[in-house]
């Protein structure tokens, strides 16, 4: 009996290092994901500018002397300060200080391993430019030894040894054991025990229950993890019938958002723009940086415009409902021949792949990838958040102005918008939304922060959290 139990206690040894390899190799992916649920509002995505809160590249170091209170300072900051005999007060209670008192959110619900994924991610941000360390494109000298990553997967490689060794114990000590027992019956004169193969001992019916015990429980994770991703469509990117890029129009020449997507400021959706938006510009502006006439080509298909009815640039007419498509297609032929006069690169068969591309949107919509969806179930309004809560089309969406393919940014879980309602804070002096009569159930709340009792009123604190906000 004892050498049976033996073979549980390994077995059970084996089991849970194997569970506790899954749960503490750390995910530099998963530490994204939690920095944009809980962190991306009041800290900069690159860690190294300040916006509500201070940069985050570097945090370790600069809490190295203080063992272990970075992780209580990240789940209750105000905890931290209000212990005097913590390591850390005297920093903390200067950095409180420094950035004028500004409350940072708790996050009692992070788990060690969760912080440790958060500051992986931080780590690599900071100094690659990208979550995962192995993206970066150029070897990033570090002064203090073994990255974070590489350490984790140092420990890693050494638990999986240790699996494996235990695993081989495990079946040995079993073989042993039958041994014994054969050897110990044929002293006494007993019953004969049949000498194990290894087959047999691996389909011990208590081995074969520990494992199908332990792949249920693997198998409940995984579904209950990939359940919680459902749907989800973080960094995707899809791609659209034109290459249209934010980096030129929203950065390079200073389109504000609003000019495009105009529902922003005044509806529930921002709204796509319609191509009589487009053809504000490109009815002077007929050639592109980089795909010089071939996607404005595809604009003047869907518009039915007619850029050589007239030479002055921007005084070109449309053409009537009863053109035929072969004539439309002669006369951008002519446009493009025209326009590309200059560009020897640019022959008759680039005019014929152009030709090609826009007679299927000849007088059609263009018809763009949705790329930002919500739920049926969750309503979501532009103009609440934008002109009310001045909220900046960046803080959800990231650096449009800096993508040349736009992919969506957050990842518009209910955790980080609850998140944002929790820390972000409203502009109440400065916004007549909360001013007007309608509104005087704020009036404490103004009393209370222009005498200096408070130094802001978060989303949560008028409703933010209440579920009919988003579903009813």
């Amino acid at each position: 009996m004892i050498y049976r139990n033996l073979i549980r206690c390994f077995s059970v040894a084996l089991l849970i290092a194997l569970f506790w390899t899954g749960a503490n190799a750390q995910d530099p992916k998963k530490g994204e994901q939690l920095f944009l649920s809980n962190c991306a509002s009041c800290h900069k995505a690159d860690m190294k500018g300040d916006l509500t809160g201070p940069a985050l590249g570097g945090v370790q170091d600069r809490w190295s002397a203080f063992s272990g209170e970075l992780y209580s300072w990240i789940r209750n900051s105000q905890g931290v300060l209000a212990d005097p005999s913590s390591k850390a007060n005297g920093y903390a209670t200067a950095l409180y200080g420094k950035w004028a008192k500004s409350v940072m959110t708790p996050f009692p619900a992070l788990t060690d391993a969760d912080i440790d994924d958060i500051l992986l991610f931080i780590t690599n941000k900071y100094e690659t430019g990208c979550a995962d360390r192995n993206c970066a494109t150029t070897d990033v000298a570090t002064t203090s030894g073994a990255t974070n990553e590489e350490k984790s997967g140092m420990g890693s490689t050494v638990l999986w040894v240790l699996i494996f060794v235990l695993g081989l114990a495990t079946l040995f000590l079993a073989r042993y054991i039958n041994n014994l027992n054969r050897l110990a019956a044929q002293k006494t004169g007993g019953d004969t025990v049949a000498e194990k193969s290894f087959l047999e001992i691996l389909l011990n019916p208590t081995l074969v229950r520990i494992v199908v015990f332990a792949l249920i429980l693997l198998g409940g994770y995984t579904t209950v993890n990939n359940a919680i991703g459902l749907g989800r469509q973080q960094n995707y990117a899809p791609t659209q019938p034109i290459k249209f890029s934010h980096e030129l129009h929203a950065g390079q020449n200073g389109i504000d958002c609003q000019y495009c997507h105009d529902g922003a400021r005044r509806s529930r959706h921002s709204v796509i723009p319609a191509t009589n938006t487009c053809m504000n510009c490109h009815t002077a502006v007929q050639s592109g940086p980089e795909y010089g006439t071939a996607e404005i080509l595809k604009i003047y298909a869907s518009a039915s415009f007619n850029p050589i009815s007239n030479k002055t640039p921007g005084h070109g007419a449309y053409f009537a409902d009863t053109t035929s498509a072969a004539t439309r297609l002669e006369i951008y032929r002519q446009w493009l021949k025209e326009a590309n006069k200059a560009n020897t690169e640019i022959g008759d068969r680039e005019i014929n792949t152009q030709l090609a591309e826009a007679k299927a949107l000849l007088g059609k919509t263009i018809e763009w990838t949705r790329i930002h969806n919500l739920p049926d179930h969750v309503y979501f309004n532009h103009a609440q958040h934008v002109t009310v809560g001045k909220v900046a089309c960046q803080d959800c969406h990231g650096k449009v102005e800096e993508m040349k393919v736009v992919k969506q940014y957050s990842p518009l879980s209910m955790g980080w918008c609850v998140n944002c309602h929790r820390q972000t804070k409203i502009q109440f002096n400065d916004n007549g939304y909360y001013k007007s009569d309608d509104y005087k159930m704020y009036e404490q709340y103004h009393n209370e922060v222009n005498s200096g009792k408070r130094n802001g009123v978060t989303v949560e604190e008028i409703g933010g959290l209440e579920c009919q906000k988003c579903h009813y």
